[in-house]
């Protein structure tokens, strides 16, 4: 197989980072926290997408069930999450999304650029050109963990519908 970088983007990506450095050279800031949650899923079809969390956005169970707008604003400045399409340009290793759906308040572009690297599985992920944050411009780096395929296919798993002595009440049931 050829090595080109859709080859190597497609699958499931965990988020291990996500930093932003102010281009006036202050200190780096943690958007989502020093532990964010997130993942990242290229489809071979050219279609993506991405969620991040804040690493507090679900230890409050206080916060799931607010219900004024307040709350849900509030919880919106605590995810980031769009859906899009993705161009990939070889030549430079960049991917552009092009961003067709978001519930985050905090895109403000039908696009983001990022430049791409790897190193085994571990995909980085920088911002292009400076993008404004909280109403300073920064520079965006994300670090992303390849998720693993489990290591047994669904064919070899045992077909939890086969009567045993655990479930044989559940299959006559069903009939």
């Amino acid at each position: 197989m050829t090595f080109t970088i859709k080859n190597e983007l497609i699958g499931t990506w965990n988020l291990l980072s996500f930093i932003e450095v102010p281009i006036k050279g202050i200190d780096s800031k943690f958007p989502m926290g020093k532990k964010p949650k997130g993942i990242l899923i290229y489809g071979p079809d050219g279609y993506m997408s991405i969620e991040i969390t804040n690493s507090n956005f679900i230890s409050d169970t206080s916060d799931k069930l607010k219900s004024n707008e307040q709350g849900a604003n509030s919880d919106l400045d605590k995810m980031i999450t769009y859906t899009g399409s993705y161009k990939i340009n070889d030549s430079i290793a960049t991917v552009q999304h092009i961003i067709n759906s978001s519930t985050s308040a905090i895109i403000d572009k039908e696009f983001h650029e990022r430049k791409i690297d790897f190193e085994g599985d571990i995909l980085y992920l920088k911002s292009v050109e400076p993008i404004l944050s909280n109403n300073e411009y920064v520079n965006s780096y994300m670090t992303w963990q390849r998720v693993e395929n489990d290591s047994m296919s669904i064919s070899t798993q045992k077909n939890i519908f086969e009567p045993t002595s655990l479930n044989k009440e559940k299959t006559e049931f069903f009939g």
